[in-house]
């Protein structure tokens, strides 16, 4: 069975960046596809560098748990 595990990202600073988002880059099974930060850029940088193309990004939470 070939099944993604889709993940949002809540929250793009410098743990997210360290250790989380990287670790999962590397899980075979896994796609980053929404990210969210209070700051715009950083979740725009996070979904261009650790993101699936058409990753969303969000600046609330809430929005990306409805979506």
């Amino acid at each position: 069975m070939d099944r993604k595990i889709r993940v949002g990202i809540i929250g793009c600073g410098g743990i997210a960046n360290g250790k989380h988002m990287p670790s999962l880059k590397k899980v075979k099974d896994c796609e980053m596809v929404a990210f969210c930060d209070i700051i715009p850029e950083r979740a725009k940088e996070a979904a261009a560098k650790y993101g699936t193309p058409d990753a969303k990004v969000f600046t609330d939470y809430k929005e990306l748990l409805k979506e």
